[in-house]
């Protein structure tokens, strides 16, 4: 009767501690479950990143209406990202690397200036020069990046005016500081259509013929179609020509610039 009695409280005892190891084992496997779901929920957690709306250039500013918000895992975001909480940083920079449309924003995308981001749209050997204009040369504030223009140049030979096409099919890169890349995101300007210089993308040999014109007299420009091509063959326009009809240079060899000679010859 005294060895049943042992036998049943070690079995007791027994069951006792399987019940309690049965808890505490579970009550562990539960807290460590529960901290690698937080741990996932963590790493998965949705963060709000700036992304390209579009495919962006370098020289685009940022904006809202050039970049949007996106909810990106934290553990595919790049350390490197611009995040929704940082984006008064951000905005209004230039970025000097392309973007791809909804890739996010990286701050190793952003000049460390405008004209950094800027002059990276010039082609090699080119210059970005910028001169003022007024309503006309404006064309009354319709020009915009991303045109071709003749520059015409009125000056005073022999007592006389004369006007003569200086550059042909120049490429406008810029009206005030409106670029083919942040249009969007100058609202005043392209509300009120209104610049005062207008910058375009020349070899340096004819940013100086820009350069002396502006001294030497009067520089006009006249807006072309898109597509077109065409070289002017009008030699110069003075008053007797204006009288006699516009004389057309007939079989001599199109030029795309014409030397410009000061000083009354």
């Amino acid at each position: 009767m005294k060895g049943s009695l042992v036998t049943m409280l070690m079995v007791s005892g027994a069951l006792a501690a399987g019940g309690a190891a049965a808890y505490f084992a579970n009550g562990y496997i539960d807290k460590t479950v529960a901290a690698r779901r937080a741990q996932i929920d963590s790493q998965y957690a949705p963060v709000s990143v700036v992304v390209a709306r579009a495919d962006l250039r370098p020289g685009s500013f940022l904006s809202a209406d050039t970049v949007a918000l996106r909810d990106v895992p934290r553990a595919f975001l790049h350390s490197d990202a611009v995040l929704a909480d940082s984006w008064n940083d951000a905005s209004g920079r230039v970025l000097a690397q392309p973007v791809k449309s909804g890739e996010p924003v990286l701050r190793s995308h952003l000049a460390q200036d405008v004209g950094a981001g800027f002059s990276s749209q010039l082609a090699q050997g080119m210059r970005a020069l910028t001169f003022p204009v007024d309503e006309e040369a404006s064309i009354s504030g319709m020009l915009a990046p991303g045109d071709r223009i003749d520059i015409f140049f009125t000056t005073s030979a022999s007592n006389e005016s004369v006007t003569l096409p200086m550059l042909l099919n120049v490429p406008v890169i810029a009206t005030g500081i409106r670029t083919a890349t942040n249009g969007n995101y100058l609202s005043e300007q392209r509300a009120n259509g209104q610049f005062n210089t207008v910058t375009v993308s020349v070899s340096p040999e004819d940013a100086a013929k820009i350069t002396l014109a502006q001294d030497a007299g009067k520089i006009t420009v006249a807006l072309r179609q898109p597509g077109d091509d065409a070289v002017i063959q009008l030699a110069r326009v003075t008053k007797q020509t204006l009288l006699n009809g516009n004389r057309v240079v007939k079989g001599a060899a199109p030029r795309s610039r014409i030397e410009i000679i000061l000083g009354g010859v």
